[in-house]
Protein backbone atom coordinates (compact mmCIF):
# COMPACT_ATOMS: atom_id res chain seq x y z
CA UNK A 1 0.00 0.00 0.00
CA UNK A 2 2.78 2.35 0.93
CA UNK A 3 4.42 1.63 -2.49
CA UNK A 4 1.06 2.16 -4.88
CA UNK A 5 0.97 5.44 -2.69
CA UNK A 6 4.80 6.93 -3.28
CA UNK A 7 4.01 5.85 -6.94
CA UNK A 8 0.96 7.59 -7.05
CA UNK A 9 2.71 10.78 -5.33
CA UNK A 10 5.55 10.21 -8.04
CA UNK A 11 3.36 10.18 -10.95
CA UNK A 12 1.20 13.57 -9.67
CA UNK A 13 4.57 15.75 -8.97
CA UNK A 14 6.24 14.30 -12.85
CA UNK A 15 2.98 15.47 -14.41
CA UNK A 16 2.95 18.74 -12.01
CA UNK A 17 6.90 19.46 -13.35
CA UNK A 18 5.90 18.57 -16.98
CA UNK A 19 3.24 21.26 -17.15
CA UNK A 20 5.37 23.74 -15.50
CA UNK A 21 8.42 22.72 -18.05
CA UNK A 22 5.74 23.50 -20.77
CA UNK A 23 4.20 26.77 -19.59
CA UNK A 24 8.41 28.28 -18.97
CA UNK A 25 9.24 26.80 -22.80
CA UNK A 26 6.12 28.55 -23.63
CA UNK A 27 6.45 31.85 -22.17
CA UNK A 28 10.30 31.70 -23.13
CA UNK A 29 9.31 31.14 -27.20
CA UNK A 30 6.41 34.15 -26.62
CA UNK A 31 9.37 36.28 -24.90
CA UNK A 32 11.59 35.63 -27.80
CA UNK A 33 8.92 36.87 -29.90
CA UNK A 34 8.78 33.62 -31.75
CA UNK A 35 6.82 33.94 -34.76
CA UNK A 36 3.17 32.04 -34.24
CA UNK A 37 1.75 30.97 -37.42
CA UNK A 38 -1.85 33.05 -37.33
CA UNK A 39 -4.90 32.42 -40.34
CA UNK A 40 -8.53 33.69 -39.80
CA UNK A 41 -10.10 31.39 -36.46
CA UNK A 42 -13.53 31.83 -35.83
CA UNK A 43 -13.73 33.33 -32.64
CA UNK A 44 -17.15 31.75 -32.08
CA UNK A 45 -16.14 28.24 -32.18
CA UNK A 46 -13.38 28.55 -30.01
CA UNK A 47 -15.54 29.79 -27.46
CA UNK A 48 -18.24 26.97 -27.49
CA UNK A 49 -15.14 24.56 -27.46
CA UNK A 50 -13.54 26.19 -24.64
CA UNK A 51 -17.09 26.24 -22.93
CA UNK A 52 -17.96 22.96 -23.88
CA UNK A 53 -14.73 21.64 -21.96
CA UNK A 54 -15.26 23.89 -18.59
CA UNK A 55 -18.89 22.97 -18.41
CA UNK A 56 -17.37 19.16 -18.18
CA UNK A 57 -14.72 19.94 -15.74
CA UNK A 58 -16.97 22.36 -13.70
CA UNK A 59 -20.49 20.95 -13.92
CA UNK A 60 -21.11 22.47 -10.44
CA UNK A 61 -20.69 26.16 -12.50
CA UNK A 62 -23.49 27.61 -14.21
CA UNK A 63 -21.75 28.44 -17.57
CA UNK A 64 -23.67 30.97 -20.11
CA UNK A 65 -22.69 32.12 -23.53
CA UNK A 66 -23.44 35.62 -25.28
CA UNK A 67 -22.20 35.32 -28.63
CA UNK A 68 -23.44 37.00 -32.21
CA UNK A 69 -25.97 35.09 -34.34
CA UNK A 70 -23.01 34.69 -36.82
CA UNK A 71 -19.36 33.67 -36.29
CA UNK A 72 -16.54 36.15 -37.00
CA UNK A 73 -12.78 35.58 -37.30
CA UNK A 74 -9.90 36.89 -36.04
CA UNK A 75 -6.64 36.44 -37.28
CA UNK A 76 -4.89 34.31 -34.52
CA UNK A 77 -3.08 30.81 -33.92
CA UNK A 78 -6.35 28.75 -32.85
CA UNK A 79 -4.35 26.31 -30.28
CA UNK A 80 -3.20 29.40 -28.77
CA UNK A 81 -6.20 31.29 -28.81
CA UNK A 82 -7.94 28.26 -26.92
CA UNK A 83 -5.40 28.30 -24.50
CA UNK A 84 -6.19 31.97 -23.47
CA UNK A 85 -10.17 31.08 -23.51
CA UNK A 86 -9.44 28.17 -20.98
CA UNK A 87 -7.13 29.60 -18.92
CA UNK A 88 -9.59 32.32 -18.35
CA UNK A 89 -12.25 29.65 -17.46
CA UNK A 90 -10.61 27.46 -15.37
CA UNK A 91 -9.78 30.34 -13.35
CA UNK A 92 -13.13 31.18 -12.63
CA UNK A 93 -13.94 27.72 -12.17
CA UNK A 94 -10.58 27.51 -9.17
CA UNK A 95 -11.41 31.08 -8.10
CA UNK A 96 -15.15 30.94 -7.35
CA UNK A 97 -17.63 28.94 -5.38
CA UNK A 98 -19.79 26.34 -6.50
CA UNK A 99 -22.91 27.79 -8.00
CA UNK A 100 -21.10 31.11 -9.40
CA UNK A 101 -22.59 31.88 -13.15
CA UNK A 102 -19.72 32.20 -15.43
CA UNK A 103 -20.91 33.83 -18.84
CA UNK A 104 -18.54 33.97 -21.59
CA UNK A 105 -19.60 36.99 -24.10
CA UNK A 106 -17.87 37.21 -27.89
CA UNK A 107 -18.28 40.41 -30.12
CA UNK A 108 -16.93 43.34 -32.15
CA UNK A 109 -16.35 46.45 -30.44
CA UNK A 110 -14.48 49.44 -32.07
CA UNK A 111 -13.61 47.28 -34.79
CA UNK A 112 -11.77 44.92 -33.18
CA UNK A 113 -12.77 41.42 -31.64
CA UNK A 114 -14.06 41.91 -28.15
CA UNK A 115 -14.00 38.29 -25.88
CA UNK A 116 -15.25 39.02 -22.15
CA UNK A 117 -15.51 36.32 -19.26
CA UNK A 118 -17.67 37.68 -16.42
CA UNK A 119 -18.26 35.71 -13.00
CA UNK A 120 -20.53 36.74 -10.42
CA UNK A 121 -18.41 35.18 -7.56
CA UNK A 122 -16.59 37.18 -5.02
CA UNK A 123 -13.97 39.02 -6.40
CA UNK A 124 -10.40 39.40 -7.11
CA UNK A 125 -8.63 41.18 -3.86
CA UNK A 126 -6.82 44.21 -4.65
CA UNK A 127 -3.63 43.35 -3.72
CA UNK A 128 -3.95 39.75 -5.80
CA UNK A 129 -5.36 41.94 -8.88
CA UNK A 130 -2.36 44.12 -8.91
CA UNK A 131 0.46 41.52 -9.33
CA UNK A 132 -2.51 39.02 -11.41
CA UNK A 133 -0.40 38.56 -15.09
CA UNK A 134 3.21 38.59 -13.12
CA UNK A 135 4.55 34.94 -13.02
CA UNK A 136 4.22 32.60 -10.23
CA UNK A 137 1.72 35.09 -9.05
CA UNK A 138 -1.01 32.77 -6.99
CA UNK A 139 -4.15 33.94 -5.21
CA UNK A 140 -4.02 31.51 -2.52
CA UNK A 141 -0.64 32.88 -0.54
CA UNK A 142 -0.97 29.05 0.96
CA UNK A 143 1.11 27.55 -2.22
CA UNK A 144 -1.88 25.45 -2.10
CA UNK A 145 -1.55 22.97 -5.35
CA UNK A 146 -4.87 20.98 -5.00
CA UNK A 147 -6.07 22.78 -8.45
CA UNK A 148 -2.92 22.55 -10.07
CA UNK A 149 -1.93 25.13 -10.51
CA UNK A 150 1.51 26.81 -11.89
CA UNK A 151 0.76 30.60 -10.97
CA UNK A 152 1.41 31.26 -14.77
CA UNK A 153 -1.79 31.08 -16.77
CA UNK A 154 -2.45 34.50 -16.45
CA UNK A 155 0.81 35.86 -18.09
CA UNK A 156 0.75 33.41 -20.35
CA UNK A 157 -2.52 34.40 -21.28
CA UNK A 158 -1.36 38.05 -21.31
CA UNK A 159 1.80 36.96 -23.76
CA UNK A 160 -0.16 35.10 -26.31
CA UNK A 161 -3.05 37.65 -25.89
CA UNK A 162 -0.08 40.48 -26.89
CA UNK A 163 1.85 37.93 -29.43
CA UNK A 164 -1.61 38.60 -31.06
CA UNK A 165 -1.49 42.38 -31.12
CA UNK A 166 -4.35 42.22 -28.60
CA UNK A 167 -4.84 43.65 -24.96
CA UNK A 168 -6.27 41.67 -21.93
CA UNK A 169 -7.57 43.81 -18.84
CA UNK A 170 -9.27 42.77 -15.65
CA UNK A 171 -12.14 44.45 -13.71
CA UNK A 172 -13.24 42.97 -10.19
CA UNK A 173 -14.98 44.14 -6.86
CA UNK A 174 -15.34 42.48 -4.09
CA UNK A 175 -18.05 45.03 -2.83
CA UNK A 176 -20.99 42.97 -1.55
CA UNK A 177 -23.19 44.60 -3.23
CA UNK A 178 -21.53 44.28 -6.57
CA UNK A 179 -18.86 41.74 -6.78
CA UNK A 180 -17.61 39.78 -9.39
CA UNK A 181 -14.62 39.65 -12.12
CA UNK A 182 -14.52 40.42 -16.12
CA UNK A 183 -11.50 39.79 -18.01
CA UNK A 184 -11.83 41.63 -21.21
CA UNK A 185 -9.52 40.57 -24.19
CA UNK A 186 -9.19 42.59 -27.24
CA UNK A 187 -8.01 41.51 -30.48
CA UNK A 188 -7.78 42.65 -34.28
CA UNK A 189 -10.57 41.06 -36.60
CA UNK A 190 -9.51 39.24 -39.26
CA UNK A 191 -9.71 41.46 -42.68
CA UNK A 192 -11.94 39.81 -44.81
CA UNK A 193 -10.66 40.03 -48.64
CA UNK A 194 -13.52 40.15 -51.23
Amino acid sequence: ADSAFALGRIDSESQRMTKLVEDLLLLARLDADAPVEMQPVDIVEVVLNAVSDAQAAGPDHNWRLKLPEEGFEVQANADRLHQVIVNLLTNARNHTPAGTTVTTIAGIRDGRACLMVVDDGPGIAPDVRDRLFERFARGDSSRERRTGSTGLGMSIALAIVQSHGGSIDVDSSTASEDHGTTFTVRLPAAVVEE
